[in-house]
C-alpha cells in the first residue's frame, strides 16, 4: 500500500508479520450449516476437547442457553479424505501495524457445528440388512430395480425367466417332486395329485371345468371389482372415430405403449354389454402393460397414493386395487415400497395376456396383433407362445404381413376353439411329464 492511502486509512506504511503465541489450544474455525447465529441473547459457550490418545483430534461444542447446543469434530467422515487447502486465523494489529497468523488448529480444519438437542442419542444406527434365507434373489432383484441400468434389468429378468421353479406356470419338472412326495406320504393316487397340483397354477381366475372361452377366464373375475368403476372406459370409445384425440391419447401414455389403441376396433360390437366389457378389459389391459414395463419397483411420496397414481397416470383406486394384487408393500424410513415379485411379475404377464386374446372377437387373437403384442412386451413370440400354451391357449404358425408390408412367421392364438368333441379348459393345459418310460 501506498504511503498516502496508508496515512489516509490510519494504518502503518509496512506491516510486519510474526507467529502468534503457540501456547493453549486453538484457535479453531467453525461454520454453522444451520444459519445459527451465536450473538446477542444466544451467545455461546465455548469448550474445547483434546483426544487422549490421537494428536490434533478435537471435539468442539457451543453450548446455549436452550436445549439445544452444537457441536462439531475434527473426526468427522468428511474430513476422511486430504484437504485441497488449510485455513488460518490472522489477528491485525492497527496501531503496531502488525499480522499474526496462526493456523486452525486440528491440522487446518473448518469444523462443522451440528445442532444436538439434549437428551436424544445421535449414536450411529446399527444399518446392517439381514436377508432371510431364501430370500437373496428377491433382495438382489429390489436392488437392480432401484439402481440399475436397463441393460442389467433385461439381463436379470431374462435370468430369472429361465429358471424353473414350482411358482412359474411352467415349472412342471418341479412340480413333480412335489408330486411325488405328497402322494407318497397322503396314499392318493397319481391323478388326484395331478389335479390338485394343476389347481395352484400362478394365471389369472379361471375355471377348469369350463368349455367356452367366457367360461374359461370370466370377465368379472379379470377385472376385479375393485378397479372396475375407476377405469375410465369412456376415454376409450371416442378416440375409436377421432384421429385427433386418439393421437392425445397416444402421446398421454395413458394406456401404454400403444398396442391397445390399435385395438379399438373391438369396441363397434352391437351389443352395449359386449362393448362395455371389452372396453374394461382393454383398460384393464393397459395398465398392466405400463405397470410391466416401467413400474417394477414404485415409491410413495409425501403425496402417498394420489401423487403415485399420477405418475403411474391412473386413478387412485385402480392403482390402489393393482397394487393390492400384483405388488409386495414395504415399509422403511424412505417411506411405502411397492416390489413387483418375479411370481407377481410372472401373474401380470399371465393376466396381460389372457385380456389380450378375451377382449378378441371370437377370443382370437390374430397373427399381426399377436406381433404387436410381443414388440411392447418386448419378448420373443417363441417365449409368448409358451406362455400361451401354459394358460391353456392355442397356437397355429402362420405367415402374417406386417405393419411395414413385409411377411413374417407369427401364431395365431385362440382360446377354446370349437371341435368335435366337448373339450374342457383343462384339456388344454400342458401335461406333466413325470418321467420317461421303465426299462
Amino acid at each position: 500500500m501506498g504511503k498516502r492511502k496508508a496515512e489516509e486509512a490510519g494504518l502503518p506504511h509496512t506491516l510486519r508479520q510474526e507467529p502468534a503465541p503457540a501456547s493453549g489450544t486453538g484457535p479453531f474455525v467453525v461454520y454453522f450449516p444451520s444459519r445459527f447465529e451465536p450473538e446477542g441473547d444466544v451467545a455461546c459457550e465455548w469448550q474445547a476437547y483434546a483426544h487422549g490418545q490421537r494428536k490434533n483430534q478435537f471435539t468442539v461444542v457451543a453450548r446455549t442457553k436452550n436445549q439445544v447446543d452444537f457441536v462439531g469434530s475434527t473426526s468427522s467422515a468428511e474430513y476422511s479424505t486430504p484437504l485441497p487447502c488449510r485455513y488460518a486465523l490472522g489477528l491485525f494489529s492497527r496501531s503496531k501495524g502488525q499480522l499474526q497468523l496462526m493456523p486452525a488448529e486440528g491440522g487446518g480444519k473448518v469444523l462443522r457445528l451440528e445442532p444436538r438437542v439434549h437428551g436424544m442419542s445421535y449414536e450411529a444406527r446399527d444399518t446392517t440388512t439381514v436377508i432371510e434365507p431364501g430370500k437373496l434373489s428377491d433382495a438382489n432383484m429390489r436392488l437392480v430395480e432401484e439402481f440399475g441400468s436397463q441393460r442389467r434389468k433385461r439381463q436379470l429378468k431374462a435370468r430369472e425367466a429361465g429358471k424353473v421353479e414350482a411358482q412359474h406356470v411352467s415349472a412342471a419338472q418341479a412340480v413333480l417332486g412335489m408330486i411325488a412326495s405328497v402322494g407318497e406320504a397322503a396314499g392318493v393316487t397319481k391323478d388326484e395329485v395331478i389335479k390338485a397340483s394343476l389347481a395352484h397354477r400362478n394365471i389369472p381366475p379361471h375355471n377348469p371345468d369350463a368349455t367356452t372361452a367366457a367360461e374359461a377366464y370370466p370377465a368379472d373375475q379379470l377385472v376385479p371389482l375393485a378397479v372396475r368403476d375407476g377405469l375410465e372406459i369412456t376415454k376409450l370409445f371416442p378416440a375409436a372415430n377421432k384421429p385427433e384425440y386418439l393421437e392425445t391419447l397416444r402421446s398421454s401414455g395413458m394406456f401404454g405403449g400403444g398396442y391397445v389403441l390399435t385395438r379399438l376396433p373391438v369396441l363397434s360390437a352391437q351389443d352395449k354389454a359386449v362393448r362395455e366389457e371389452r372396453a374394461r378389459m382393454l383398460a384393464l389391459l393397459g395398465h398392466l402393460l405400463k405397470l410391466n414395463a416401467r413400474w417394477g419397483l414404485m415409491k410413495a411420496g409425501q403425496g402417498g397414493l394420489e401423487e403415485l397414481a399420477e405418475k403411474v397416470k391412473a386413478a387412485p383406486s385402480v392403482l390402489e386395487g393393482l397394487l393390492d394384487l400384483f405388488y409386495t408393500e414395504e415399509a422403511g424410513f424412505e417411506g411405502t415400497k411397492y416390489l413387483l415379485t418375479k411370481e407377481k411379475r410372472s401373474l401380470m404377464l399371465g393376466y396381460i395376456l389372457v385380456l389380450a386374446v378375451r377382449l378378441e372377437p371370437g377370443c382370437i387373437l390374430e397373427p399381426e396383433h399377436f406381433q404387436a403384442l410381443c414388440e411392447e412386451l418386448k419378448q420373443r413370440p417363441v417365449e409368448v407362445v409358451q406362455r400361451y400354451r401354459e394358460l391353456g391357449c392355442l397356437d397355429i404358425a402362420v405367415s402374417a404381413t406386417m405393419a411395414e408390408g413385409t411377411r413374417s412367421r407369427s401364431h395365431r392364438i385362440s382360446l377354446m376353439p370349437e371341435s368335435a368333441e366337448e373339450k374342457k379348459l383343462a384339456d388344454y393345459f400342458p401335461a406333466l411329464k413325470l418321467g420317461g418310460k421303465k426299462r
